[in-house]
């Protein structure tokens, strides 16, 4: 088969993904939207899990790009390190809000898969670290490149289960709003913690 009729097979997968997370991903519905047949869509991708893969690999990479854009956007001097974390925090509730079922269905099949998942999979996860290790690395306090990274880790996944748990909060009006307050008050003490350690 070539490459367009991948490509197309592709686009359609991601399109499922986008509209119905995994419980889109059956080799009959993608086939059916791609106008192919389901013996095709195991040809082209081996497993479904494969395919699934791959089409994390762009969610990881779409996530990445927006970071960025908004980074960009924002047109922050480098060294105004807490307001472009903020920049950043915000751009990932936008992403997570504007792609829901894609980012669900990355969390989920990764909590399924695990350390079961290839090195390269891991690898373009690790980039997203690096985009908030390399914020850090212009902040007073974040010199050693392990506490870079295990402080990068520690914001992701303070960001990550305070938009978890605080996006779909009824209890307050605004929930976005709070999301960030919270994830300001992590920011704002890690960054002043690392200063009062010199």
């Amino acid at each position: 088969m070539t490459p367009e009729v991948r490509e197309q097979a592709l686009a359609a997968a991601g399109e499922l993904l986008a509209e119905e997370g995994l419980k889109g991903m059956q080799a009959r519905t993608i086939a059916r939207r791609a106008g192919l047949s389901v013996g095709s869509i195991y040809k082209l991708f081996g497993d479904i899990d494969d395919l699934i893969q791959e089409l994390n690999l762009q969610t990881y990479q779409d996530i990445a790009d927006h970071h960025d854009a908004a980074l960009a956007a924002a047109k922050l001097p480098e060294t105004a390190v807490h307001d472009r974390l903020m920049v950043l925090a915000r751009a990932y509730i936008e992403f997570v809000v504007s792609q829901n079922a894609r980012w669900s269905a990355l969390l989920t099949f990764n909590a399924r898969h695990g350390a079961a998942l290839p090195k390269p999979y891991h690898d373009v996860e690790d980039e997203l670290l690096n985009i908030i290790a390399n914020e850090l690395a212009r902040a007073p306090g974040f010199a050693d490149v392990d506490h870079r990274m295990r402080a990068s880790r520690a914001v992701w996944a303070a960001v990550h289960g305070i938009i978890t748990v605080g996006l779909p909060n009824a209890r307050v009006s605004d929930p976005v709003s709070e999301v960030l307050a919270q994830i300001d008050l992590v920011v704002t003490g890690m960054l002043c913690n690392a200063a009062q350690r010199l």
